[in-house]
């Protein structure tokens, strides 16, 4: 059997949650994303009246236990920058996210994984693109086709410090999206069956324009000047659990030297957060930034709470650690089950370690 997961629950993701959950050979469904679902939405997502209000990942789930009540559902409510790369690990990913900043990360979470990934969009009032890629050291991934005026797009649009901010809705008419989740579907069906032939949209994209009723298909190439290094991850794992272990035993149960350094890719860790309006600093330990709770991100006067480059470490240099910060149990520090690690010792290549916390999640 397969599994899939499946990113973003707008106008095409709430389609091709039903779509996938009809597919005979899926047991497990992963579904992401952090918002919920307004009133705005009734127009053109796949929802009725009793919505609005309520979590997107909830809403979905319960509509695919509707159809197959057999089906395995993971509902993640959170950004996809903060899911554990380990809760991801599927047969193929889905992404109908709204922007280059998740889809960065869903191309890196599907090469850790060495999974294909399906990615679609609306791009106008008329046109819908597909595209599909299988992770390889020399097939193409979506970063190949980026240059300098998109990554200077991604920082400025979608910065690291953006915060909680929500997501204006895109009004995609309905029928786009029912579109671009029917494509999806089937390129999904094609690659459960390793039907990866001159039909296949991998490395390619498929553009096509409802207005002029006409598509037009583009064939990619890796990019030897790619900024994303195609690295495909051996993952190895240890048991640990959140509320006893602490970043010691992380460090033992790998095990790394004394001089070795703990990275999580896409995350730096903080000590300080600083208001942005009135300047006051709070001490918030040691902990992973991007997961920070909300009461965490915002000052008593309203403003916004940042991490000072200067107190944001990319890595954990176990030598630099503190005893009081080596005593922190891992869940104190933000870390959860599935997250992998990247251990750096500086003279072995670099080991890659999934975390479980008990029974995996």
């Amino acid at each position: 059997m397969s599994t899939a997961t499946i990113v973003g629950l707008g106008t095409i993701g709430s389609v091709v949650a039903s779509l996938v959950a009809r597919m005979p050979d899926i047991s497990r469904l992963a579904l992401i994303d952090p918002d919920t679902y307004t009133e705005s939405n009734l127009v053109n997502q796949a929802i009725n009246n009793t919505a609005p209000g309520r979590p997107k990942v909830e809403v979905q789930a319960a509509a695919i236990h509707a159809i197959n009540q057999q089906i395995q559902v993971d509902a993640i409510e959170a950004s996809v920058e903060n899911v554990p790369l380990g809760r991801m690990d599927s047969t193929v990913l889905v992404s109908c996210v709204d922007n280059r900043n998740a889809r960065q990360t869903i191309n890196r979470v599907a090469w850790r994984h060495g999974i294909p990934w399906i990615d679609a969009a609306v791009d106008t009032a008329s046109l819908v693109r597909i595209n599909a890629y299988v992770p390889g050291e020399s097939a193409p991934c979506i970063e190949c086709g980026w240059d300098q005026q998109i990554y200077d797009l991604l920082e400025f649009e979608y910065p690291c410090d953006a915060g909680n901010s929500p997501v204006p809705a895109t009004g995609t008419p309905a029928e786009l999206g029912t579109l671009a989740a029917s494509m999806q579907a089937a390129e999904l069906r094609r690659l459960l069956g390793d039907a990866v032939d001159d039909a296949s949209l991998v490395g390619s994209q498929l553009m096509i324009d409802t207005l002029t009723h006409t598509r037009h298909i583009s064939r990619f190439k890796r990019n030897e000047q790619c900024r994303f290094d195609h690295e495909l991850w051996r993952v190895e794992r240890v048991q640990l659990t959140p509320q006893e272990n602490t970043l010691a035993d992380l460090f033992s149960a790998i095990p790394a030297g004394s001089d070795s350094a703990i990275t999580l890719e896409g995350q730096t860790f903080a000590m300080y957060v600083d208001c942005v309006v009135c300047g006051s600093r709070s001490n918030i330990g040691l902990a992973v930034y991007g997961r920070l709770p909300i009461g965490a991100r915002t000052c008593g006067c309203g403003g916004r709470m940042i991490a000072p480059g200067f107190f944001r470490l990319e890595a954990l240099q176990r030598s630099e650690l503190s005893p009081t910060f080596l005593r922190m149990k891992l869940a104190a520090l933000g870390l959860q089950s599935g997250d992998v690690l990247s251990v750096d010792d500086g003279s072995s290549p670099t080991r890659h370690v999934e975390i479980r916390y008990g029974a995996a999640q």
